[in-house]
């Protein structure tokens, strides 16, 4: 299974509740979790880009496998990330400013997109599903 392709949001598992625990106010975090992004992920050479049509101002993010980079986010947040991929899975992992850490795990197949998120120690973990489009 290649990692990469289009795939358009289905559901949330939790997102709210993670959002929050990473201290995103919860009218925001509720104003994210009705958004239904598409994601395009391509893979080129050691570049591995997600991008996101959800409108919100730095939705998209851009890696170099196994190298740390900047990472921008929403409300002028940068993340320490390093991303890896192992088969048809594309594993990011992140650093806040604050010092916190978490991942996005992206576990590709046929017919969808599975997006596991979790904070540092794993308390709080979300899940975001797509289909493969």
């Amino acid at each position: 299974m290649s990692v990469g392709g289009t795939f358009q949001h289905v559901k949330n598992e939790n997102f709210v509740e993670y959002l929050t625990a990473l201290g995103v106010p919860e009218d925001k975090a509720k104003l994210a979790d009705s958004f239904k992004p598409k994601l395009q992920v391509v893979v080129d050479g050691k570049k591995v880009s997600v991008n996101s049509d959800s409108g919100v101002e730095n939705s998209s993010s851009t890696f170099t496998l196994g190298e740390e980079v900047d990472e921008p986010l929403p409300n002028n947040i940068t993340l320490k990330s390093t991303a890896k991929i192992d088969g048809s899975t594309l594993t990011v992992t992140s650093k806040s400013p604050k010092g916190k850490s978490g991942s996005r795990v992206f576990k590709f197949s046929d017919s969808e997109l599975v997006v596991t998120l979790s904070e540092d120690g794993g308390s709080v973990v979300a899940k975001r599903f797509y289909k493969r489009v």
